[in-house]
């Protein structure tokens, strides 16, 4: 199996946005649905946040034109768990261009620091290298690296 690693500035992805303004939050990024053709649904959570970066995170997206609903769902000691429905989006989602190159994340998406980074698997050398053809064409990729590993290991947490 192949291990691919990238770290991307994505162009017009308002969570990606969220995170340059933020850059020292760490976002954990579970997931989403697209809606339809101009509107996305995603859970985001803030990672280890103070409530005044809580309530400013809620306050960017309440006031943003490209958010039509925003919602904090939880809060833990630790973390914030928001939901929102972007009215934005980008050209395409990195996980759209993961999916169409046979390759499969291995954990969550992480934002942080301006950079979306993502960790994802594949069986062919190919599949990685067109995966990282194509995300240059979404922006700007900072990091991006290929390597061999194990399903065994992948499996085991060790990769």
């Amino acid at each position: 199996m192949f291990n691919v690693e990238f770290h991307i500035v994505h162009r017009g992805c308002l969570v990606n946005e969220l995170s340059r303004s933020f850059p020292k939050i760490r976002f954990i990024c579970p997931g989403g649905f697209v809606l339809g053709p101009s509107s996305v649904e995603e859970l985001i959570v803030l990672d280890k946040p103070s409530e005044a970066e809580v309530q400013a995170v809620l306050n960017y997206l309440g006031t943003s034109p490209k958010v039509a609903t925003v919602e904090l769902l939880e809060r833990s000691s630790n973390r914030a768990f928001v939901r929102m429905v972007s009215t934005a989006l980008p050209q395409k989602f990195c996980s759209q261009v993961v999916a169409k190159h046979h390759c499969f994340p291995i954990g969550t998406e992480i934002q942080e620091g301006g950079l979306e980074m993502w960790r994802v698997g594949c069986v062919e050398r190919r599949q990685a290298e067109q995966l990282l053809e194509e995300l240059e064409g979404l922006g700007e990729l900072k990091h991006s690296s290929i390597s061999e590993g194990s399903w065994q290991a992948l499996l085991e947490g060790e990769t």
